[in-house]
């Protein structure tokens, strides 16, 4: 479960906008109001016309609307049509359940939340986009969908709004219409195409094509005497955004006259009535004039970098594209070329150098390297999956290590790249490189929580490889674990009885410590603590044995710390604990760690050490939080929530707790057992008996609403709740309502009905009303009139 991706759903945060946006004020507007009325908007036209900028901009201007936030869902990079569920699932931050199909988990995460979802680059997957939304649609009344793409979804109740290209000059000197936005009722299209009737200077297209061309050339501003040869360049290119841009960098090589008359020999085959075909070979001819201006190192290049489905790195260009024409040295040069030529762009992410293509561009050059020859992007492709395999192995031996935090990152951002090589290089890829990057990959869905994806992987080389073999016992262990941590235990057990057999066989003592580990992992799963610590006993045996030094190695201390919890032995779970927080430390390793803090910091409680145990826990949320670990920082919450109620501060217990739990609700797998959900409806039980069910339930909704950040804060003692409380009330005095509590009585006491209020908030009517009954019931109050007469004495801010 991604902690990243919930944060960035309650915040808004959309992609950041590497170049400015010109223009588009009639099509914000009129998708603005579509969001409002309708549930489902499609925003469809060509490749290059500035779908994914127009939606982008739009959700950032609704955000406010979606009390639930704004998820954005690139799908560009996903090729495997069955994982579509699943990455909606991670953007949204919606962890594992037990195997439960990504469905399922999505429409009962989204069935209560008022949310705008949008899924960017639908037309590869358009008949499972139009599945998937038409299902999310139907189990979430609340939930909205703005998707692009180059054909509409086809759903029913679907507003189909054709983004047109940008409005032309010619719109104002007589000679037909010029872009502007068009729109369909549900499942219709009415074909408009008109003009904004604004004079050439606030055209926008002449406008996207003088800011381009004066960040290409220093000192270039739009004369006079020039600006009829712009208006005619931006008639002849349709007005399309790519096509401009794309134009408008050729300035640093030819004058704007050179650049109208090279690109009008390319053009000239494609004039005619402006349909969308004859806008297609627009762009077409565009790009094929940028291509033929590019070296042919810079051909190549372009071609090859096609392997890539996202964004990549100089390292990989380098790997992956050099050889054939480009030697390595030469790619930075040439990268450089395609970089000042506006072919690929810089996309930097978390302060790594990273670059990528537009997929109009980068689909052009993917045909371009199929023309290379038969069998060229298959070579290539191995090639990719060969460079990322020895990544990955080192990834596997570098994870129980102070370099963990920086193979997690790396991950995160060749994730794309990985899976779509992945699937065609499976069933005849070299078995060793298979081998080698599927246990490094094992490891590291199992640390990003990703084990759905994991899951389909696993089952797919399982299906197409014999793993009977010499050599594949790691990876039978790592795909048990994969399966154990879903709670399919009996496949899991399947597949560990193999990884023993064939370890034995060959004497691979290593391999005997894991499948040994492996099978104590399912055990405590099973709630059978006493054969679970037996046979991690005996894994950490032969581990000792052996030397071996795996994150595996490191887990096994947590997990028989987590044995002995569950059977009550607290000293036992405390040295544990401890054990796998000292391997941890001795190779600067925080995952594992981490969770020995958890372990140790919950059994340090129930032996009444409160203090060590709060600082324990709190260590764990700080390194949890900055790892993205959502059950991490589910289970420290959870911790410090007990922690709380130990203390008498029942208030802040319920909140953290309200808060956890709406973390728990995307995911229900616990490495804790039982034993934890006993211990949480012990303390849950404490509270209520303090508080009150009324004042209980009222703090632990609080919880559920509160951002999560805000929650994590709070844990840490770094909020303004968290500053001094005595015995659970002070809390409640230094913010007795959430911020969207205190706009609703003061829209109460402006006199608004829960109908107005609903309707001024852009929330539903039931929400309202839920919102008054939890003010009166926090400030203990019985009438409307008193909320009112409240808000008086408070400060113009919300508390």
């Amino acid at each position: 479960m991604s902690l990243s991706a919930t944060l960035e759903r309650q915040t808004g945060r959309l992609p950041a906008e590497l170049t400015s946006f010109i223009g588009r004020k009639a099509e914000l507007d009129q998708a603005r109001r579509l969001i409002d009325g309708h549930r489902l908007i499609t925003l469809t036209g060509p490749g290059g016309v500035g779908k994914s900028r127009l939606a982008v901009r739009t959700a950032g201007l609704v955000r406010d609307a979606f009390p639930d936030g704004v998820s954005f869902v690139a799908l560009s990079g996903l090729t495997e049509a069955s994982l579509l569920a699943q990455t909606v699932c991670d953007a949204l931050g919606v962890g594992e359940r037990g195997g439960e199909p990504a469905v399922t988990r999505l429409t009962d995460h989204l069935a209560d939340l008022r949310l705008l979802l949008v899924l960017d680059t639908c037309e590869h997957l358009v008949d499972e986009c139009a599945m998937l939304a038409e299902a999310l649609l139907q189990a979430a009344p609340e939930l909205r969908i703005l998707a692009t793409s180059r054909q509409p979804l086809d759903v029913m109740g679907e507003y189909t709004f054709r983004v047109a290209p940008l409005a032309r000059p010619e719109a104002h000197s007589g000679r037909g219409p010029a872009g502007s936005p068009g729109a369909s009722g549900p499942n219709g299209s009415d074909g408009s195409d008109g003009s904004d009737g604004s004079d050439d200077e606030e055209c926008d297209s002449v406008k996207l094509f003088t800011e381009r061309a004066a960040a290409t050339v220093q000192g270039w501003t739009l004369r006079r005497d020039d600006r009829e040869t712009v208006i005619r360049l931006c008639d002849r290119l349709d007005g399309i955004p790519l096509a401009i841009e794309l134009a408008a960098v050729q300035l640093r090589a030819f004058s704007l006259d050179q650049v109208l008359g090279r690109l009008g020999t390319h053009l000239f085959q494609v004039r005619g009535r402006r349909t969308g075909l004859q806008r297609h070979q627009t762009l077409r001819a565009t790009v094929d004039w940028s291509h033929e201006l590019c070296s042919a190192e810079e051909r190549l290049l372009w071609a090859r970098l096609s392997v890539f489905a996202t964004d990549f790195d100089l390292d990989g260009a380098e790997q992956v594209c050099s050889g054939g024409g480009l030697d390595t040295e030469d790619i930075v040069d040439v990268l450089t070329g395609l970089l000042e030529k506006s072919i690929v762009q810089r996309a930097d992410r978390g302060g790594r150098v990273r670059y990528r293509m537009l997929d109009t561009l980068r689909e052009y050059g993917a045909e371009r390297l199929a023309s290379h020859g038969e069998g060229e992007q298959d070579r290539l492709r191995h090639r990719c999956f060969g460079w990322y395999a020895g990544l990955l192995d080192r990834a596997r031996a570098e994870l129980p290590s102070a370099a963990q935090a920086d193979w997690l990152e790396w991950f995160g951002c060749e994730r794309a790249n990985i899976r779509a090589v992945l699937g065609h290089v499976l069933p005849t890829g070299d078995e060793d490189a298979i081998r080698a990057a599927m246990c490094g990959l094992g490891r590291l869905w199992a640390v990003n929580g990703v084990l759905g994806e994991g899951r389909h992987w696993m089952d797919r080389l399982l299906e197409t490889r014999d793993t009977t073999g010499p050599g594949w016992t790691n990876l039978l262990t790592v795909a048990a674990l994969t399966m154990t941590l879903q709670n399919d235990l009996g496949v899991a057990g399947e597949l560990l009885g193999r990884a023993l057999a064939q370890a034995r066989a060959e004497g691979d003592r290593s391999g005997i410590a894991d499948a040994l580990g492996g099978q104590g992992v399912a055990a405590l799963f099973a709630g059978d603590f006493d054969l679970s610590l037996q046979l991690l006993g005996a894994a950490d045996d032969v581990y000792r044995e052996t030397g071996h030094d795996d994150l595996f190695r490191l887990l096994s201390e947590v997990f028989r710390s987590l044995a002995y919890l569950s059977k009550g032995d607290l000293p036992a779970a405390i040295t544990h604990a401890g054990r796998g927080i000292a391997l941890g430390e001795e190779r600067g390793e925080l995952w594992v760690r981490s969770y020995g803090m958890i372990a140790s910091g919950i059994a340090r409680w129930l032996s009444g050490g409160l203090d060590e145990s709060m600082r324990q826990l709190r260590e764990a949320l700080r390194v949890k939080r900055d790892l993205d670990d959502g059950l991490g920082v589910t289970l420290a919450l959870e911790g410090i929530s007990g922690c709380l109620c130990t203390r008498g501060e029942y208030v802040r217990s319920a909140t953290l707790l309200g808060a956890a739990d709406r973390m728990r609700e995307s995911t229900q797998t616990s490495w804790f057992g039982p034993h934890h959900t006993v211990l949480r409806e012990i303390y849950t039980d404490q509270s209520v008996q303090a508080l009150g069910q009324e004042r209980f339930r009222a703090a632990f909704e609080a919880g559920e609403r509160m951002p999560l950040a805000q929650a994590i804060d709070d844990a840490l003692g770094e909020s303004a709740a968290a500053s001094g409380e005595p015995a659970g009330t002070a809390d409640e005095a230094a913010r007795p309502l959430t911020e969207r509590e205190f706009q609703v009585a003061a829209l109460v006491a402006e006199g608004l009905s829960n109908r107005d209020i609903a309707e001024r908030l852009t929330i539903a009517k039931r929400t309202a009303d839920s919102h008054i009954e939890h003010i009166l019931t926090k400030l203990g109050f019985s009438s409307r009139a008193q909320i009112a007469a409240w808000i008086t004495t408070q400060d113009a801010q919300p508390h």
